[in-house]
């Protein structure tokens, strides 16, 4: 996709995107300009598509999908340039405390949204909270649950055990020790 002319601010925030014609599906920022935001996904999107975004420490945008190429697409977001200056900022502000002058992480192992959300997730002292599957890979899981659970601390979801490697609203990403078989990680798995 060719760059916008301006200046372009790398960050790199999760998403969770939706429509009445299209199921919710992940994405992740890639950059941000007065011009719009860019992300990545796996899901092929279309020119001119309306979209929601619920964008990770910036909450929900209404949007409208400039372009698309690939896996990347740029979106405008409603409300217009004054509306999108007050998002650069905190846009902005965000980036420079990611300090992405690093190499950008790069997500070996595909997520999937299993079809089964709702999973046991098994505290440290025994007791069983109520967990969402928001997606899973090979490697971990992303789950909301109502519980405050520590960084590092070690829970079981479902029959998996894993560590809880970030905090999220209202959830966390959690490392599974023992990681799945690529072949069984699918919309039809239960955790």
């Amino acid at each position: 996709m060719k760059d916008i002319d301006g200046p372009r601010h790398r960050i790199i925030l999760p998403a969770l995107c939706w429509n009445p014609r299209r199921r919710d599906f992940y994405a992740i920022t890639t950059d941000v300009s007065v011009e719009g935001i860019r992300f990545r996904s796996s899901s092929l999107l279309i020119p001119g598509e309306d979209l929601t975004c619920s964008i990770r420490h910036i909450g929900l945008l209404h949007a409208r999908i400039d372009r698309a190429a690939g896996q990347e697409f740029m979106v405008s977001v409603r409300g217009g340039r004054p509306a999108l200056a007050g998002l650069v900022r905190r846009f902005v502000t965000l980036s420079r405390a990611q300090d992405l002058r690093a190499a950008e992480p790069i997500r070996v192992h595909r997520r999937v949204v299993p079809r089964q959300k709702i999973v046991a997730v098994t505290l440290e002292g025994g007791h069983a909270v109520s967990g969402h599957v928001l997606n899973v890979s090979v490697s971990g899981v992303a789950l909301l649950v109502d519980q405050a659970l520590e960084l590092g601390a070690t829970i079981r979801v479902g029959q998996k055990v894993a560590r809880v490697m970030r905090h999220f609203t209202h959830g966390v990403g959690a490392a599974f020790l023992e990681p799945f078989e690529p072949d069984a990680v699918h919309e039809a798995m239960t955790l």
